[in-house]
């Protein structure tokens, strides 16, 4: 299972199928996501302390180096996975309370679709990365703009623990073309409607999608807990 990534998909979403119709996703700026303290930087701190323990005080080159955070965090592209399928929080969450669906990519071929991709398991703590920058900063290690921005695009707040991201990063954002076996199955959620379930079947119809495996969420017995069974694809797609 440490090769599959799962990204949740809401029905409602103008983006829902896009993964199959285009064979595309997308990579969006870090300014999109939900969470407002993700990802963002405070700016004047970060210089002001990287300047002091670099000995650097021009004004313009502080303002340079202020430019250049932003610039590089402004034009990433970050495209973000969960390591589990069984996450009922994602699934109320991300997948419009169980009515969406859950895609299952592979990890290697998504690699090998999208070169100079940088992958990075979230790592989640109470305290803001600012501090271990500044640290590293202090250390000499690595490059000061990479040194800046790396911790910030993999730390977040520890109650979002739950969520078990992976996150791959580019150096732009927008959409980027995937091969048809970079994705290995689909999850109908327990109110998938049977409507948002034949456009998923519509797609996978198409011959390029054949060894895409599907599957149905129920509720376990006697367990606060999710159980996947697998559908009968080609009775399910009229293919008898």
């Amino acid at each position: 299972m440490n090769n599959v990534l799962f990204r949740y998909s809401d029905p409602t979403s103008a983006h829902f199928l896009s993964e199959f119709k285009n064979q595309q996703i997308h990579f969006s700026r870090p300014e999109q996501f939900n969470d407002p303290f993700d990802c963002q930087m405070e700016y004047e701190r970060v210089v002001n302390e990287l300047s002091s323990k670099n000995g650097l005080t021009n004004k313009a080159s502080i303002a340079l180096l202020s430019e250049q955070l932003k610039q590089k965090l402004t034009n990433l592209g970050i495209c973000c996975f969960c390591r589990a399928k069984k996450n009922q929080i994602m699934w109320s969450h991300y997948a419009n309370s169980h009515k969406g669906i859950c895609i299952g990519f592979n990890k290697n071929f998504l690699l090998s679709d999208i070169p100079n991709v940088n992958v990075e398991d979230v790592i989640y703590q109470s305290e803001h990365p600012l501090h271990s920058i500044t640290e590293h900063v202090e250390h000499g290690t690595g490059d000061l703009l990479d040194t800046v921005i790396t911790p910030l695009l993999k730390t977040k707040y520890s109650y979002w623990k739950y969520e078990r991201e992976t996150r791959f990063i580019l150096q732009h954002t927008g959409l980027k073309d995937i091969s048809n076996k970079s994705i290995q199955s689909v999850t109908f959620g327990l109110r998938t409607s049977n409507e948002d379930k034949e456009r998923v079947y519509q797609e996978l119809r198409k011959p390029q999608w054949k060894h895409v495996l599907l599957f149905q969420a129920k509720k376990a017995d006697h367990r606060f807990a999710l159980e996947f069974v697998k559908i009968d694809k080609r009775k399910a797609l009229g293919c008898l």
